[in-house]
């Protein structure tokens, strides 16, 4: 039994209604009725009886949401232990895609805060849907989804389904990654058409959609769309750019400095649809504490340096 849908049941024993019920927690009424069924056949019995007066509890009913209720003030107690231990102490757990722009903002605020104390952070870079399941589960606090602006939709209607909120953080248009050395390093107007010849670095497991129509272009025209190495570890993305001729990869704009560290270019390059945009996401709810306003503060201030 998932414990996180006893909430919808005791809004709907209160409210008396699905229908309100679903809109006091912005979820449309079929996904909210899918779940009182998922709940009712769990527990092998209905827990309410629809009637023209609305829903109301059944004996085996009201005995289950009396554990409801128990379940939910204990969760309640647990969450403020756990909002007292971390004002004593730095913790923070944080996940987002891979994209160096967000490692860098988010050293920016390590380096800002006092780590002589207690600390103890969690940041995991990965794909959009994992980071969704990692923070509606409560095993992270705050995550990044990337998407093509697109498919937006597709990914507002999974944060309504896991009782998510979300804000914009950044729109922006990708760009090409690659080494100074690269045949295409100097050319000015630049669009997919130019990549045929090229071998394309991929995120290694990002499964949804993102930065998905780049292969579909080049394949559309006739380029090789089997000339791609997907990769897991961002350093390792960065070696072969480096050292693999003719190797490219889609990245979100990236800092000056860190560049020319890597000894790497980045240049625009146009394909229908180079829109996306990065996606602030937390539990519906959830009071941010001072270290998490502290680590948005930093990825804005990145933002605006590179929206220059």
């Amino acid at each position: 039994m998932n414990l996180s849908y006893l909430k919808y049941a005791v809004e709907v024993e209160k409210t008396g209604s699905i229908t309100k019920a679903a809109q006091n927690f912005y979820m449309n009424q079929p996904h909210l009725s899918k779940i009182i069924r998922e709940l009712e056949r769990d527990l092998g019995e209905a827990i309410f009886d629809r009637t023209s007066r609305g829903m109301i509890p059944t004996k085996k009913g009201e005995e289950f949401l009396r554990y409801a209720r128990t379940i939910m003030a204990q969760e309640e107690q647990i969450e403020a232990l756990c909002t007292r231990n971390r004002e004593s102490a730095l913790e923070f757990r944080f996940c987002g895609p891979r994209a160096t722009y967000i490692a860098c903002a988010f050293t920016e605020f390590l380096c800002s805060t006092d780590t002589r104390f207690a600390v103890k952070i969690h940041y995991m870079e990965t794909n959009s849907k994992n980071v969704i399941r990692l923070v509606s589960s409560k095993e992270f606090d705050l995550g990044i989804v990337r998407c093509q602006s697109v498919y937006e939709p597709y990914y507002q209607k999974l944060f309504q389904e896991e009782n998510l909120e979300s804000s914009l953080l950044w729109e922006f248009s990708s760009r090409l990654l690659m080494s100074a050395d690269h045949p295409l390093a100097k050319k000015t107007g630049l669009t997919y058409l130019d990549l045929n010849d090229s071998i394309e670095i991929l995120q290694g497991d990002s499964k949804d959609p993102s930065f998905s129509f780049e292969t579909q272009a080049v394949s559309s025209t006739g380029g090789n769309s089997r000339r791609c190495i997907s990769v897991y570890d961002r350093s390792s993305q960065f070696a072969l750019l480096r050292r693999l001729p003719r190797a490219y990869m889609w990245t979100s704009p990236i800092p000056y400095r860190e560049l020319a560290q890597e000894g790497l270019i980045q240049r625009p390059c146009a394909y229908p649809g180079n829109l996306h945009r990065d996606l602030l996401i937390c539990r519906r709810g959830c009071r941010m504490n001072q270290p998490e306003k502290e680590v948005i503060q930093s990825l804005n201030r990145m933002v605006s340096q590179l929206s220059d």
